[in-house]
C-alpha cells in the first residue's frame, strides 16, 4: 500500500481560491444579520440620551419624526426604558470641562 505525500505548493494551490468563496460569504452574512437587526430598532433608538431628552421635551424636533405624545404605547414604554437607563448611568450630567 502506497501512501501519496502532498507537497506544501500544490496544497497551497489546491485551496488559494477558497478566500474569494469563503471571505464574501461572511460578509453576505454578516450585512444581513445586521441589517435584520436594526430595521428592527425604533428610530429613537440610536438617539443619544441628550438626542432623547430633548426629543422628550419637545426641543428641536424635526417636523418629519414623530412627535413624543403620538407614539404608541409599545414606542412610548420603550423610550422611557431608555431613558431611565440614561438617568440610571449619569448620562445626562455635564461633562468634565478642564482649563
Amino acid at each position: 500500500m502506497k501512501t501519496k505525500t502532498v507537497s506544501p505548493l500544490r496544497k497551497f494551490y489546491r485551496w488559494k481560491w477558497s478566500g474569494l468563496i469563503v471571505v464574501p460569504g461572511a460578509v453576505a452574512l454578516i450585512l444581513f444579520a445586521w441589517f435584520s437587526i436594526t430595521s428592527s430598532f425604533e428610530f429613537f433608538e440610536t438617539y443619544s440620551c441628550e438626542t432623547i431628552y430633548n426629543y422628550m421635551m419637545d426641543v428641536d424636533v424635526p417636523k418629519n419624526i414623530t412627535p413624543h405624545s403620538e407614539l404608541t404605547e409599545k414606542q412610548h414604554l420603550r423610550l422611557h426604558e431608555i431613558f431611565q437607563e440614561c438617568q440610571d448611568n449619569n448620562r445626562f450630567s455635564e461633562p468634565i470641562k478642564h482649563k
